[in-house]
């Protein structure tokens, strides 16, 4: 029952356009249809590394640096929007709707104050902005 609430509610309140666009954003400041660059040798457009006792759908093996490299580029948009869908559902264990871009940016990348501005400058906003305010879902309420 709580998987179709969530369904439901992802469907409902983020829109899968929300999301497909985040994930343009994160591509394009990954350097990913860039000739040569590791996200797109690699067909994975959100940079994603491997992680500890979990395997990508459509991943075949780990490339340089711990990147996860896909069969194809379809299966990399999948993962990175897959990812995406979790964040906004709050199924994500390290990431949150009422995180920031420039918050996001310190788990996400290595240098995470020129992807937070990369990625803000590719959805039009800035660094500050909220993800719940990209996805335009409704932010998560603390527990008091």
């Amino acid at each position: 029952m709580r998987a179709l609430l969530t369904a439901l509610l992802l469907t409902t309140l983020c829109p899968a356009q929300n999301v497909h666009t985040l994930a343009q954003a994160i591509a394009k400041a990954e350097g990913f249809g860039q000739r040569g660059a590791l996200p797109s040798r690699l067909h994975n457009p959100g940079d994603l590394k491997v992680v500890r006792d979990y395997r990508y759908p459509g991943m075949v093996r780990v490339g340089k640096g711990g990147h996860a490299q896909f069969r194809t580029e379809a299966d990399g948009w999948a993962a990175l929007e897959h990812q995406l869908d979790k964040m906004a559902s709050g199924e994500s264990k390290h990431y949150s709707v009422n995180m920031t871009l420039q918050e996001i940016g310190k788990r996400y990348a290595a240098n995470s104050r020129v992807w937070a501005k990369n990625v803000a400058h590719n959805l039009g906003v800035t660094p500050d902005t909220y993800l719940f305010e990209v996805l335009d879902v409704p932010p998560i309420l603390e527990e008091q």
